[in-house]
């Protein structure tokens, strides 16, 4: 018999040993979503002043911003958002800036929204975050003039 309850103790010691949430495997970290920013700061030819934060997320890209200064027009569809590599346009985040843009010129109200795509915050780090306003030129032309630019950066 006691052999039996010797066998009994280690049985119980083990499965109290292994059922301890404090001696169990931690859960591992959540791992924190890849973040840029790209800051915006008026110049002579740059009129728009802001900023602009990019994270991953499972959907895509999630940019949330805001623009103290540089929109002259309160029609969001003047405006184009795109991220430029030389001069290539890598991602662009028009239509959904449109959809979301509350402009009182000269500034745009905080705003945020997830631009669906495949591409990581990694592939559009150190490229240009390019804002291109609809002006017109003469008569009925219309030419998209580029009014702010900023270098996509970790935070």
């Amino acid at each position: 018999m006691p052999k039996l309850l010797s066998i009994a103790t280690v049985l119980l010691a083990t499965a109290a040993l292994t059922a301890s949430p404090a001696l169990a495997d931690p859960e591992p970290p959540a791992a924190t979503p890849a973040k840029a920013t790209a800051d915006f700061r008026e110049a002579v030819f740059t009129p728009v002043d802001g900023v602009l934060d990019f994270e991953e997320t499972t959907d895509g890209i999630k940019v949330a911003g805001t623009f103290q200064k540089g929109f002259a027009s309160e029609l969001p569809s003047d405006y184009q958002l795109v991220v430029l590599d030389g001069a290539e346009v890598v991602l662009d985040l028009s239509k959904d800036f449109q959809k979301v843009a509350e402009i009182e010129a000269p500034e745009v109200a905080e705003f945020e929204f997830v631009t669906k795509t495949k591409q990581k915050v990694a592939d559009i780090r150190n490229e240009d975050v390019v804002v291109r306003q609809l002006v017109n030129v003469a008569a009925g032309i219309k030419v998209q003039a580029e009014i702010g630019r900023a270098k996509i950066e970790k935070p």
